[in-house]
């Protein structure tokens, strides 16, 4: 399966594809990422921590679906870091043609909110999802969940923003998504992961957390079950 790590212009999305990838690991998942960001930050994090938990390969092309996809293992959990879809439009198209689940990261602040849902330049990230039915084989858009990263704790906002987004907004015509109830919290060690060892106490209970939450939604394998 392929699960695609997408965000506007926001921070944190390649740590949690890294720090989610060490979880599945961990969940004794077989694993293996691709860094479709140009940047290719996560390649670079792989090369650098000694105890990165799989290998990274290069995908920054918007030729993904017919070059990068095909040759997958499948039977693999294959994780895809997409760079901010305002700047890679094209690459992120073409992740969307093939994936099968999305986990958008998003901070609870109104930028970041706005970014999803006005960006004053792009597409809003609703639409882009929505017309990648159009090029998939099921005709429908791939299953797609909000990930709040970098909540405060004790904050009001992660509500705040949860229940904006799956309200479509204060007026309730904007376009409802679905949110994990597992949220990335605000903690220095997670936030400087990127480039790092993964094995740090506090980076593991929240991607921990995702892998249970997916696994019980049924976006993830039961590890030894069907094997």
């Amino acid at each position: 399966m392929l699960i695609a790590s997408l965000k506007p212009r926001t921070m944190g999305g390649t740590t949690n594809t890294g720090l989610l990838a060490y979880a599945l690991a961990r969940a004794g998942h077989a694993v293996t990422c691709y860094d479709a960001d140009e940047s290719l930050q996560l390649a670079a994090w792989a090369r650098d921590a000694g105890d990165f938990p799989c290998q990274v390969h290069e995908a920054d092309t918007p030729a993904f679906a017919e070059t990068i996809y095909p040759e997958m293992d499948h039977d693999r959990i294959n994780l895809v870091d997409a760079g901010h879809a305002e700047n890679h439009p094209d690459i992120v198209d073409s992740i969307l043609e093939v994936v099968d689940l999305v986990i958008l990261t998003l901070s609870p602040t109104n930028p970041d909110y706005e970014r999803l849902t006005r960006p004053e330049r792009g597409t809003p990230l609703a639409k882009v999802i929505k017309r990648s039915g159009a090029l998939r084989e099921s005709g429908e858009p791939p299953t797609t969940y909000v990930l709040l990263n970098r909540c405060q704790a004790g904050a009001a906002s992660p509500k705040k923003y949860a229940g904006l987004l799956t309200g479509g907004g204060e007026k309730g015509t904007d376009p409802r998504w679905s949110v994990l109830s597992t949220q990335i919290p605000r903690r220095e060690g997670i936030a400087s992961a990127v480039g790092f060892p993964c094995d740090k106490p506090e980076r593991r209970a929240p991607y921990d957390a995702l892998v249970t939450e997916l696994t019980r939604r049924g976006h993830l394998p039961v590890v030894g079950v069907g094997a």
